[in-house]
């Protein structure tokens, strides 16, 4: 983590990282992630190997221009557009599940 602090969600486990951190997920792993910090949030994402996941980001990035306005990929009906890109790039993203916090780590 670059900037900030982000909140991941991995295999049903809840995991806090601040900026320093250094967090892997192995291929294959169910995981989403969240800027919870009260700023800027910024990290480094490294896919390897890269390619299709490089190519869906670039599709589905959007640049930020008012913080107050939420993001057309947070509307319905941009994530689930967000969802059918990521299939065409062999990317599994199941609807959003109610967790609970089994372990927060720093």
């Amino acid at each position: 983590m670059l900037e900030g602090e982000y909140e991941f969600l991995v295999e049903g486990r809840t995991l806090r990282s601040p900026a320093g951190a250094l967090l892997y997920i192995p291929k294959g792993y169910l995981h989403a992630h969240k800027n919870v910090g009260e700023g800027t949030g910024r990290m480094l994402v490294c896919h390897t190997p890269g390619g299709p996941h490089e190519r869906f980001f670039e599709e589905v990035g959007e640049e930020v221009r008012d913080r107050r306005r939420s993001r057309a990929s947070e509307r319905p009906e941009g994530l689930a557009r967000t969802v059918e890109i990521a299939a065409e790039y062999g990317i599994e993203m199941p609807p959003p599940m109610k967790q609970t916090r089994a372990k927060e780590s720093r």
